[in-house]
């Protein structure tokens, strides 16, 4: 094992020099489509680094490739593009690992798709265990808020704008460097045949709603749209130890597995995480909630008003848009709870089910009373 990895990493410029003492299995891929590992390093170099190959099973004589293959083999795709491209511009409070570029050419046929990339554990050895606490929570909010205000707008730039991958089933080949046109893994478009196994009779009072949500949702994304990491949770998440120097002061936070990310809400990202990897107990009242969502807020509106490239592109783009009000942040979360609850219905629920499904009954009994606050 050592050799492969040696032989693989002379063709990474800025680790050529290095020796490779030993590597270590971390993770399988979803589906047995490659692996993760740790390898050990000597030399002019960091002790070690993760490299993620993707390898997926070969399809059988005649087979056809089916929605779930086609979506992971273009989520690869988009994740080495997210790090070679788009990385470099997150500051230090939005930490994501290093990506080292390599000479080969990863586009060719069968050749697998290899990401050489900063060891998260040697500066963040902690990782998120159980469901988050508040502290802790906190962290991961302020995480978001600073890499959504970084890349705020940015399906308004026209390089990105042409690059934007679609869909699985509306993929027709060509380009695959690019992000989601629609960020996450659940959103309505590669979700009809859940949404087709939901029972009727047991979520009759969503699946009224299902259609004009998505809809909104896409409408309100092309104006308040950002990059989505995609796949926000707890084990996505690692932490550092606390500054011990530094009194009060909170642990930082760094998330990876880039798949999914792509153009959309921002209250996308937030319903996962909050939905599936937080303490229950931190979202009993409404209160509670926002309070949340409200830190969460005010740091992103401080990452964007920091950010000199999204006013640029505002002007250049005639955007208005830079200002995003909590109202209308909250009802882009009101959005974001219901299409939640529309996936968990179909797939399967985990986490905080239980109050997303009441959070999702008590907004859309409130649609049936007062009417949709939105036009489409």
């Amino acid at each position: 094992m050592p050799n492969d990895f040696s032989s693989l990493l002379s063709n990474v410029p800025t680790l050529a020099k290095s020796t490779v003492q030993s590597s270590t299995r971390i993770a399988t891929l979803w589906s047995n489509y490659g692996s993760i590992d740790r390898v050990h390093l000597r030399g002019d170099s960091p002790p070690s680094i993760v490299v993620k190959t993707v390898k997926p099973p070969p399809l059988h004589s005649g087979e056809q490739a089916d929605e779930s293959h086609v979506r992971k083999l273009l989520s690869y795709k988009v994740e080495r593009f997210f790090y070679s491209e788009l990385s470099s511009r997150l500051p230090t409070t939005a930490k994501v690992a290093h990506y080292y570029p390599t000479t080969e050419n990863q586009e060719e046929e069968d050749r697998p798709v290899q990401l050489f990339l900063e060891d998260l554990s040697i500066e963040h050895p902690i990782p998120a265990r159980g469901s988050l606490d508040r502290e802790n929570t906190l962290t991961v909010l302020s995480w978001l808020a600073t890499f959504h205000g970084t890349f705020w707008n940015i399906h308004q730039d026209p390089d990105i704008k042409s690059r934007l991958v679609p869909p699985p089933l509306q993929f027709k080949g060509g380009n695959t460097a690019g992000v989601w046109e629609q960020g996450t893994y659940w959103y309505l478009d590669t979700r009809r045949d859940e949404l087709d196994s939901t029972d009727v009779g047991e979520y009759k009072w969503l699946l009224n709603w299902v259609d004009k949500v998505d809809t909104t949702i896409k409408a309100e994304a092309a104006k308040y749209g950002t990059l989505l990491h995609g796949d926000v949770k707890g084990a996505n998440t690692v932490f550092s130890h606390k500054d011990s120097a530094t009194q009060g002061a909170r642990s930082r936070c760094a998330l990876y597995d880039f798949q999914y990310v792509g153009i959309g809400l921002v209250t996308r990202d937030l319903v996962k995480f909050l939905g599936t990897s937080v303490q229950s107990g931190l979202l009993r009242t409404l209160e509670q909630e926002k309070e949340l969502l409200r830190a969460y807020h005010a740091d992103l509106m401080q990452s964007v008003g920091l950010r000199p490239e999204s006013r640029r592109l505002a002007q250049e783009m005639a955007i208005t848009n830079i200002e995003y009000d909590f109202s209308d942040f909250w009802g882009h979360w009101e959005l974001a709870l219901v299409d939640w609850c529309r996936f968990m219905a179909g797939w399967g629920s985990w986490g905080n089910s239980s109050w997303v499904e009441r959070r999702a009954k008590e907004i859309v009994s409130q649609w049936d009373k007062t009417g949709f606050p939105y036009s489409i």
